[in-house]
């Protein structure tokens, strides 16, 4: 906690212990005996810092790393003065378990959700990754012992291993690993300013990614062909003949559309999952404009993911005209839901007018990618995600400029222009093909 950076260890030994004292060899009190210096039988010669902490009833006790006395005593001094100012500013002295800090960093995280600096989505992903941590202290320390696991048990060093535990556990990627280690330091960070912590930052081999993986980012987006036999599989999936074969009822078949057109709007719109998930229908207008239907739209700051708004004119305009009706049709036939504002409503609702859940949403995917025969969609990393990297390849085959896809999409134009082309074998074709002049 000083200059000396000396390890704090929770010394349990009851207050004026006649057992604590036959340990003792040899003890020097310091401010009337508030505090002292001691040797114990297994000190090796070495002096310690020993306080008793009323407002905690325990024992701080510190190595002072000397054998000098005169040394020891102004170290301890110095310990002594910090603590007391630490107690005076309400900051804890004992360092806490691994899990309660995590547990009080996401706290902390969640007022930046209540204050609309970061998005529910963004909080559960900060809850993910440090789950990762704690298991991973888990297994650098004791089997099984991550919730007694205590800050200070965690050197500068601790996240050396953490790379090749994400990459042997479950194959995380490098960005991925990256982004976690990000999160976890900037826990760290906290813990160090709230008074919990002595290290700022916990140091780990540097984590390289040269960019996206182009070739992942490939096989994670639909062929076209995919593309067409997923809407086509989708339409089968939500008809009514397979409604009544399937002896389904009127709240499984809203479900099955709402999860259609979630789809189709994602692959139109190019919106991120989160955004989707979170629009609502005061955000949405359709019209028409050179015989197509489109839709403008208004992603409100709170939304983004980059934090700000931005209105985009898409295609699709008739997805959601569609959807609009089938959600005011069904909740006007639906008794057990009252007072339905489809006007304040969010697009994406499930049988009781919430949000639709990611759960209900994934488990129709696997259903439909089955009818639509993509059977290494799983492998592949094929999810809604893959969605909005279709709709950026096909603007771009379109010859839509550029710089307003990475307005309309919320992103860099580097990121579209380094990502998406590099990615789009089609285009690389016609351009090998092309006859020169």
């Amino acid at each position: 906690m000083n200059g000396a950076k000396l390890k704090l260890v929770v010394d349990n030994t009851q207050h004026n212990s006649q057992k604590a004292d036959t340990f003792l060899l040899k003890q020097h009190n310091i401010f009337d005996g508030k505090a002292e210096v001691v040797r114990t039988k297994t000190s090796g010669g070495i002096w310690h810092f020993r306080m008793w902490v009323t407002e905690e009833k325990k024992y701080v006790r510190k190595t002072l790393k000397t054998k000098n006395l005169d040394t020891a005593i102004a170290k301890a001094e110095d310990e002594y003065h910090l603590i007391k100012a630490n107690l005076q500013q309400g900051k804890t002295i004992f360092s806490p378990t691994v899990v309660s800090a995590v547990e009080l960093y996401l706290e902390h995280r969640q007022k930046d959700v209540d204050r609309g600096f970061i998005t529910q989505g963004r909080h559960g992903t900060l809850k993910s990754s440090l789950k990762h941590f704690i298991t991973y202290v888990g297994i650098i320390g004791v089997e099984g012992m991550s919730r007694k696991m205590r800050l200070s048990d965690l050197d500068k060093k601790c996240l050396y291993g953490y790379q090749k535990y994400r990459q042997s556990v479950s194959k995380a990627q490098d960005v991925t690993i990256r982004n976690e280690l990000s999160t976890i330091n900037a826990m760290c960070e906290f813990l160090f300013d709230e008074g919990l912590h002595n290290v700022t930052k916990w140091k780990y081999p540097p984590i390289t990614t040269r960019g996206i993986d182009i070739d992942l980012l490939r096989r994670a987006t639909y062929t076209d062909e995919e593309y067409k036999r997923i809407t086509k599989a989708l339409i089968t999936y939500t008809s009514q003949k397979q409604a009544k074969a399937d002896k389904i009822d009127a709240d499984a078949v809203f479900t099955r559309q709402s999860v259609r057109h979630y789809f189709l709007i994602l692959a139109n719109t190019m919106l991120r999952v989160g955004e989707a998930r979170q629009l609502k229908w005061s955000d949405v207008k359709t019209f028409d404009e050179n015989g197509q239907r489109l839709a403008e739209i208004s992603v409100r700051a709170e939304t983004s993911k980059v934090r700000k708004s931005r209105i985009i004119v898409v295609r699709g305009g008739e997805h959601f005209d569609r959807l609009k009706m089938l959600t005011k049709d069904y909740f006007a036939n639906n008794d057990l839901v009252e007072g339905f504002d489809i006007k304040n409503s969010l697009v994406f609702v499930n049988c009781e007018g919430n949000k639709q859940t990611a759960e209900t949403l994934y488990w129709h995917y696997a259903v439909f990618m089955a009818l639509a025969e993509v059977n290494d969609w799983s492998e592949r990393n094929l999810t809604y995600y893959s969605c909005r990297h279709f709709g950026i390849t096909k603007r771009l085959q379109s010859n839509v400029n550029p710089l307003t896809l990475s307005k309309t999409c919320g992103t860099s134009l580097k990121h579209i222009t380094e990502t998406y082309y590099h990615a789009d074998l089609g285009e690389q074709v016609k351009g090998a093909t092309a006859k020169y002049n």
